[in-house]
């Protein structure tokens, strides 16, 4: 099937499926936006001289195509794979724009139908920000497809985003009045709203620079991290980005999952993320309770008016 290309450009999908990245998705403009500034930060991303002529790219995590759909001028001369687990957003893009782009529907953990080394460039936009079980097994499957010197691209929630968005509970000592100190380390990497649906988001993950280069960096060099503002200006609230240059060592999943216990920084890291799962926890539980004491008190309206 050839593409269909409106007279602005390539076509926009179906509204519920782009408004899986967000709620950006349901704004079509938003939409091709947020999709243009990834491209411009994953083209500045990429090494002096490169070119997409002869090169195999994969789009992993590629939704309904709001990256992929700005790279057909550069499909012509390479050859570009997408994936993703939403398995309507996949049958979109092959109906939509299948060729030039080729697209599968992958599981929640490894492998993916590519060979070894097969790919030159790998993009994952919101992908590592909701992985929370199997990060490592997906890092260490994009390291085996990635050619010797290939390159990922990934995006992060930094501390900063973490700060903002995720449950921060109220520190006793503070409460006492006692001066307590922010530690800098307190993000490695922080997992929030754990088992949440997909359809509401999922869960959130966030990441420090120093963590990703202490667990991503033994299976790739870091060629360089921002913590936020990968689509737009360094000072802007959002996802960061993280470039990524392929290591040839074997890398393994219990390597990058691996915590030094003597290191301060982890310690710190996992400390933070246990209040704040407790916090959440506590928070969900009042949340229950409250439903449960409306649920009864309904029924006693409805027994009574019987």
């Amino acid at each position: 099937m050839s593409r269909r290309v409106t007279p602005e450009g390539p076509p926009f999908p179906p509204v519920e499926l782009a408004a899986r990245v967000g709620p950006a998705g349901a704004d079509p403009l938003r939409y091709d936006e947020v999709g243009r500034l990834t491209r411009a930060g994953i083209l500045a991303a990429l090494p002096d001289g490169w070119t997409f002529a002869g090169k195999r790219v994969l789009d992993f995590g590629c939704g309904a195509g709001r990256t992929l759909r700005h790279f057909l001028a550069e499909a012509e001369v390479g050859e570009f794979h997408g994936c993703d687990i939403d398995e309507p957003s996949i049958a979109w893009l092959d109906a939509n724009l299948s060729p030039p782009f080729s697209v599968f529907v992958n599981g929640e953990r490894p492998p993916l139908p590519l060979e070894d080394g097969s790919i030159d460039l790998i993009w994952a936009i919101s992908v590592f920000t909701h992985i929370t079980d199997y990060w490592a097994d997906w890092l260490v499957e994009l390291h085996r497809l990635l050619r010797e010197g290939g390159v990922l691209v990934a995006t992060i929630h930094g501390p900063l985003v973490s700060d903002d968005c995720a449950p921060v509970p109220p520190d006793t000592r503070a409460e006492r009045g006692e001066l307590v100190r922010v530690s800098p380390y307190r993000v490695g990497m922080n997992v929030v709203r754990y088992g949440h649906p997909w359809d509401e988001g999922g869960p959130a993950v966030f990441h420090s620079g120093w963590w990703i280069e202490q667990h991503w960096g033994r299976a790739f060099e870091i060629v360089s991290l921002r913590e936020e503002g990968q689509a737009g200006p360094r000072n802007a609230r959002g996802q960061g980005q993280v470039v990524l240059r392929r290591r040839d060592v074997a890398a393994t999943v219990a390597d990058l999952e691996r915590i030094d216990p003597a290191d301060e920084r982890e310690l710190e890291a996992l400390r933070h993320n246990l209040r704040q799962l407790q916090y959440e926890t506590r928070e969900l539980s009042e949340g229950r309770s409250w439903l449960e004491r409306e649920r009864a008190a309904l029924l006693e309206q409805l027994s009574s008016s019987e």
